[in-house]
């Protein structure tokens, strides 16, 4: 037993003086300014990183173009960051109308990247996550009460027109519309990377034009078959007529 104890006591010491060694080469690089140390410390964000690693994960995109709602992602994501939804469009393929990123709890694990079938998510390698730009994805803070919020097309368009645009230039009733979907101090950095939602005039025409084309699809392969059907019953008459009179048979 007294063994052991002072097996256990040699062990903590030569924990304690690796685990110390360690530490002293990573102050004395940072001390010098030199080493692997020092590479990687900044005085964030006076001084933001000017170069990441190829493996790094920084937040994460969608090219809703080619997301075909399989909802994969949706499913293997394990913090449940993830809002989609999808619409029909007149060739009757899913579009993604909503596709909301909470980036405030994604932890860049990638799972959903790799359960992706059509490649539509990517890690980005940026160093810093922060509301930008009305161009392409976009991303914005919203209050909980926000993420319920319907975005039809039209208002997506909206919320890209507005944003690029100074506050102090925009109307009240714009400045309010905004304040309705947005909120600077959210605690949800969303990122938005949806189509919107069809408003209830292009619904119907959505509608309209994907029961005309399923009809029209429908008389072409009546219309085909029965063209079959035609052209076999003259093969089959043909066939007949031209096969010799049995000399049994009674005029």
């Amino acid at each position: 037993m007294i063994l052991a104890w002072v097996n256990d006591i040699v062990e903590a010491v030569v924990s304690l003086v690796t685990g110390m060694r360690t530490t002293g080469r990573f102050w004395s690089e940072n001390w010098r300014g030199a080493g692997g140390a020092a590479a990687v410390t900044r005085r964030y964000p006076e001084e933001p990183a000017v170069a990441v690693g190829e493996r790094t994960r920084g937040h994460l995109i969608n090219d809703a173009s080619r997301c075909i709602v399989c909802r994969a992602c949706e499913k293997a994501c394990p913090v449940d960051c993830i809002i989609m939804d999808g619409e029909r469009t007149e060739d009757n393929k899913l579009r993604a109308s909503r596709f909301d990123i909470d980036l405030a709890k994604c932890l860049s694990c990638g799972l959903c990247v790799r359960v992706c079938p059509t490649d539509s998510l990517a890690m980005t390698a940026s160093f810093a996550v922060e509301p930008v730009g009305p161009l392409g994805p976009f991303l914005f803070r919203r209050r909980s009460d926000q993420l319920d919020h319907r975005l039809a097309g039209t208002d997506m368009e909206r919320l890209r027109t507005l944003s690029a645009r100074p506050r102090h230039t925009l109307s009240p009733e714009d400045r309010a519309w905004l304040d309705q979907v947005t909120d600077p101090q959210g605690p949800h950095l969303i990122g938005l990377y949806g189509f919107g939602y069809y408003d209830s005039a292009e619904k119907a025409r959505v509608e309209a034009e994907r029961e005309r084309r399923k009809q029209a699809k429908e008389a072409a392969a009546k219309a085909a078959a029965a063209a079959k059907a035609e052209a076999a019953a003259k093969a089959a008459a043909q066939e007949l007529a031209s096969k010799p009179a049995d000399p049994g048979t009674a005029p």
